[in-house]
């Protein structure tokens, strides 16, 4: 076996070990914390009885704190630490920095052109994403792809740098007409003042990029769909590079099957997001169910992994950031309290009531304390218990806050372990294809962008 798949497949089973027994607290649901009793059953029991002796800032405190020291005694420490050892790091061996992509590049003959930042027509978040990712498009040339393609490019902010900036011919494929509309008409528009955004003195190429409305699954032949967009290039035997800066879901898998499966993508750049969106072998009901019938499962993609799951509360607790909660010094929402306080009143006295998701979005913003949440959820959802509860009966349960608190911080901890599993998931099913020239890179600073890794594949 190849030392790497080796390597690969060892980190899995050693995240596998460490993850599999905690699912439980993974998978919980913050709404039912209370009705549930989270703390007394998901709680591994050491740990629980620490912060029981605790004051809620005295252990924030410590967990703010010890990130940035070695490994100490305390429950708490242990936790932390054990959870981010088992996160993906960059190693120079499957998961790199960007230098040492750009060294991989430079080595096999690729020419990396300087850095084009444009903050026009997009948040600064973007900005900072397009920035980094658009220069290396450049793998573009070193493995002599006739177009760039990004699968669910929605405004196609990264293909408008990297035709503009980079004279690469680019398409922009999405299934969302509306987005794809605007996209070509900001594109436009950007092409039209390109010198200006980007300082370079040169005039875009708006000839080079143009967009396709098209639902990308693993069965779509890119080839076909590039020769459509450009008919000039319809007799060449061309190939195509792959990419996709968050795409969404099934998207990134189907992405890799793509290149799996088709000669003529000659290589793969892929940043994948919204993992609750992946779907699993077990059946889940998703919004693109009619469309992923034919595909397979998103997650795992592994042959080492098969018939493992994670569950959808895993896979959402896979898209929040430890590392950006760490940096801002971020505690949850009142909003996620008054929410539990409210599941266990109607738990209480009305059973068989149920509360379907999304009808209570954005009160909490609207909510100074959790009478007025409550009043403002009884109202909403007509079930005429404010007006008869005492508000003594309801302010009882704030004690819960600081276990929240603490609960919601613990089981953070495992986000980036559950999105590592999912990476390292997807990087051996391309290794287990036979295709060695693959890496996971960290592209982005994971505070500024949480999805931070990309997937490089080369044919």
């Amino acid at each position: 076996m190849d030392p790497t798949m080796l390597k690969l497949r060892n980190h899995i089973d050693s995240l596998l070990s460490y993850l599999t027994p905690l699912l439980p607290l993974a998978n919980c649901h913050m709404v039912e914390f209370l009705t549930h009793n989270h703390w007394e059953t998901l709680l591994p029991k050491g740990l629980r009885e620490t912060l029981d002796g605790m004051a809620l800032d005295q252990a924030v405190e410590e967990f703010w704190n010890v990130q940035n020291e070695e490994c100490g005694k305390s429950p708490l420490a242990l936790w932390v630490h054990t959870a981010r050892k088992h996160c993906l790091s960059v190693n120079n061996d499957y998961c790199l920095s960007v230098d040492q992509l750009e060294q991989r590049i430079k080595d096999r003959g690729g020419v990396l052109p300087r850095e084009i930042p444009v903050k026009e027509f997009m948040n600064p978040k973007k900005s900072y994403e397009v920035r980094i990712m658009s220069r290396l498009l450049s793998l573009h040339h070193m493995v002599s792809a006739c177009c760039s393609v990004e699968a669910g490019g929605g405004r196609g902010h990264l293909l408008v740098t990297a035709s503009h900036g980079y004279k690469l011919r680019c398409l922009t494929v999405d299934c969302d007409k509306t987005s794809l509309t605007s996209a070509e008409a900001r594109g436009k528009l950007i092409q039209k003042q390109w010198h200006a955004i980007s300082n370079t003195g040169a005039r875009g190429t708006d000839h080079l990029h143009r967009f396709a409305e098209l639902f990308v699954t693993e069965q779509t032949d890119l080839a076909t769909v590039v020769k459509e967009s450009f008919p000039e290039v319809a007799e060449e035997d061309l190939s195509v590079m792959l990419t996709g800066l968050h795409t969404c879901g099934d998207l990134g898998p189907s992405s890799l099957r793509i290149f799996v499966s088709q000669s003529t993508t000659s290589a793969v750049f892929n940043v994948p997001c919204c993992y609750h969106l992946l779907t699993e072998d077990i059946k889940e009901s998703t919004f693109f169910d009619d469309f992923q019938s034919a595909s397979g499962a998103g997650f795992p993609m592994s042959e080492h992994l098969r018939g493992f799951t994670l569950g959808r509360n895993a896979r959402m607790l896979a898209a929040q950031s430890l590392e950006r909660v760490f940096a801002k010094r971020e505690l949850p929402s009142r909003s996620l309290l008054y929410r539990s306080l409210l599941q266990a009143i109607i738990k209480k006295n009305k059973p068989d009531f149920v509360l379907a998701d999304g009808r209570l979005k954005r009160i909490g913003a609207k909510s100074r304390d959790f009478n007025e949440y409550f009043k403002l959820a009884d109202s909403i959802l007509k079930l005429n218990l404010f007006d008869t509860l005492s508000t003594d009966s309801l302010v009882v349960e704030y004690y819960q806050w600081k276990n929240m608190v603490l609960f919601y911080l613990i089981r953070l901890c495992l986000a980036q372990v559950i999105e590592s599993l999912i990476l390292l998931d997807r990087l051996l099913f391309l290794k287990e294809n036979g295709f060695n020239d693959t890496f996971l890179v960290k592209l982005f600073d994971p505070v500024l962008s949480p999805r931070c890794h990309s997937i490089v594949a080369i044919r």
